[in-house]
């Protein structure tokens, strides 16, 4: 190996290293904020940028009933920002030490419009264990408009760590609500074409939903991948039957004998995803576009 190219290697391994340093450096300095959902991962992402870490754990199951274990409480704690859904959503905050002076509540400037529940039914979600419906509904941003002024809370809460950043903050901030302003209005427009007509939901998750673009929903407790009883068939043609219901929406496809049997019931199934977790494919726009599209579709089809 002759002396230049040895020089050579050297000068290369050297400027890689140093370019790992420093974005180790360049990262350790960017301000880490903590969220509870994907909703507002993807919020403070899209906002944020490359200027933030937004720390989302991995939850295996619901959000919404997750039971995070020390380390990961400890990660809450250390961050520089916490962002909480609020309006009941994140029920483990009452039982940990979370610095207050941290925590965004992104739904409190609407919480004269949170909607409260009462179903007494105890059922799961798969691993989450039993549980009930009560208190207030928490699926807030699936009203795109409550879905902006949470996008804006997280703004807001975002300057404030970034203040030299605001132009570029201010950018991704409207491409962003251009974006949700886009779906409020595609589904504004499917919410007139279903006026008068019922729906029936397969969980108790679409409050916001049903109250922000005048849709009429049954809900039931239904899970995607669990075969019903026969008396819930029963209860469900019953309600077919007297609200002449013609689509179904469900948080995910449903089993091929679930859909078969309702098929025969002259019910349509239209999966519409919270995307409370994080997508397997797909963003946060991208999913709602998608929820969006196959209602639509069913509607054009009757």
């Amino acid at each position: 190996m002759t002396k230049s190219l040895a020089v050579f290697i050297f000068m290369l391994l050297f400027s890689c290293t140093s370019k790992k340093e420093n974005t180790a450096e360049s990262d350790a300095k960017k301000p880490v904020i903590a969220v509870v959902n994907y909703p507002l991962f993807y919020f403070a992402k899209t906002i944020g940028g490359d200027m933030v870490k937004v720390h989302f754990p991995t939850i295996d199951g619901d959000p919404a009933y997750w039971k995070p274990n020390a380390k990961q409480v400890n990660d809450f704690q250390n961050a520089d920002l916490i962002l909480a859904n609020g309006a009941g959503y994140e029920k483990w905050m009452e039982k940990v030490s979370l610095p207050s002076s941290k925590i965004v509540n992104t739904s409190i400037g609407f919480k004269d419009r949170w909607i409260e529940v009462n179903e007494g039914l105890a059922h799961s979600h798969g691993s989450e264990g039993k549980h009930v419906h009560q208190g207030t509904a928490f699926t807030t941003w699936l009203d795109f408009n409550m879905a902006a002024a949470q996008a804006t809370s997280n703004y807001k809460a975002i300057s404030g760590l970034l203040p030299g950043h605001s132009e570029e903050l201010n950018k991704n901030f409207e491409h962003l609500q251009k974006d949700l302003g886009d779906l409020n209005k595609k589904m504004k427009e499917i919410g007139k074409n279903l006026e008068g007509q019922h729906l029936i939901a397969s969980h108790p998750v679409y409050q916001y939903l049903e109250k922000g673009y005048g849709l009429k929903l049954t809900s039931v407790h239904w899970e995607p991948n669990e075969l019903p009883t026969d008396d819930m068939w029963k209860d469900l043609e019953k309600t077919i039957a007297e609200d002449k219901v013609g689509i179904m929406i469900w948080e995910d496809e449903p089993l091929g004998e679930i859909r078969s049997k309702l098929e025969k019931l002259n019910v349509l199934i239209s999966v519409f995803d919270p995307c409370a977790n994080k997508p397997e494919s797909g963003d946060f726009i991208e999913v709602m576009n998608a929820n969006i599209e196959r209602l639509a579709k069913l509607i054009n089809l009757q």
